[in-house]
């Protein structure tokens, strides 16, 4: 069995290949390229992505199709869209034998490695708890992130000799739960840029050009998630944690003025604050009085 890991003078270092040429390819390739983990080369279904992201990666990096990067390499990171996962493991499968894979996948367990690993391949995941929406801010975030690793044997050392090598936090969840991890994630995430964007439309409605809206609301922004997460039991204000049914009204006959699908989420995430509101000792009776009002429909 080949076992590629080894330590060098700068500490664990290891040769490998990246199947992927988006954000968090190119973030994690850069991130290790520079730390001693040296990436040989990058494959992708495009060429001309492939070239981008071993250029932003290193200038040693090699562009290849995924068949001759199989043939090169015995550690493998899989950072492709969730959908493509298996597809490209099983083109990997061909020729790729007792060799290390991870991938990046947040929902995803070892399983959709399956055709590698019925070929005698170690494999593990690796999922960064961070948003990318560039690979030049994911090569500033990545480290000192919190990082799920998934699966066990000499895949999960690479991907923890990663996670150390990157000062990050390695994270455990109960098997089988990935998906309901991987929501968690998306509301932390996702769901507060949508958020956001609801609120800079409302803005809009109110006449607020959106540059200004976003500039004006970013210190409440900064401000509520900072409370969120430091001081959870006093952080929600506002008219659901006042029970305060008029503000609530009037809000709900403005919401007419914004896309349904606004006035939806105004009204799911407020019967879930009413709840949070319930831990900061809003009265049963207010509650269910702000519950009815948010559930009531035109």
């Amino acid at each position: 069995m080949v076992n590629n890991l080894t330590f060098g003078a700068n500490g664990p270092s290891t040769e490998f290949g990246i199947a992927g040429a988006g954000r968090v390819a190119r973030s994690f390739g850069k991130l290790l390229n520079d730390r001693g983990h040296r990436v040989v080369a990058v494959a992708s279904r495009d060429p001309s992505r492939a070239s981008a992201a071993a250029s932003f990666i290193g200038s040693a990096v090699q562009t290849v199709t995924y068949e001759e990067l199989s043939k090169q390499v015995r550690s493998l990171l899989i950072a492709v869209s969730d959908d493509a996962i298996e597809h490209v493991a099983r083109i990997f499968s061909n020729d790729f034998r007792d060799g290390t894979v991870l991938h990046t996948s947040g929902i995803y367990g070892v399983n959709v490695l399956a055709s590698l690993i019925g070929q005698g391949n170690s494999c593990a995941g690796l999922h960064p708890l961070q948003t990318i929406a560039t690979p030049e801010q994911g090569f500033q975030n990545l480290p000192g992130s919190a990082f799920l690793i998934t699966g066990v044997g000499r895949a999960a050392e690479w991907a923890t000799q990663i996670v150390h090598l990157l000062r990050g936090e390695i994270i455990r969840i109960v098997p089988g739960k990935k998906p309901v991890y991987h929501v968690a994630a998306i509301m932390a995430s996702n769901y507060i840029v949508a958020l956001i964007n609801a609120a800079v439309h409302a803005m809009g409605v109110a006449g607020v050009e959106s540059e200004t809206a976003r500039r004006a609301l970013t210190p409440l922004i900064k401000a509520s998630v900072e409370n969120a997460l430091e001081r959870p039991k006093e952080a929600l204000t506002g008219p659901i944690q006042r029970g305060d049914l008029k503000t609530l009204e009037l809000h709900l006959q403005e919401l007419a003025l914004l896309p349904p699908c606004i006035e939806q989420l105004y009204r799911s995430v407020g019967m879930y604050a009413v709840q949070v509101a319930c831990q900061q000792g809003l009265g049963d009776a207010d509650a269910s009085q702000v519950q009815e009002l948010l559930r009531e429909t035109k």
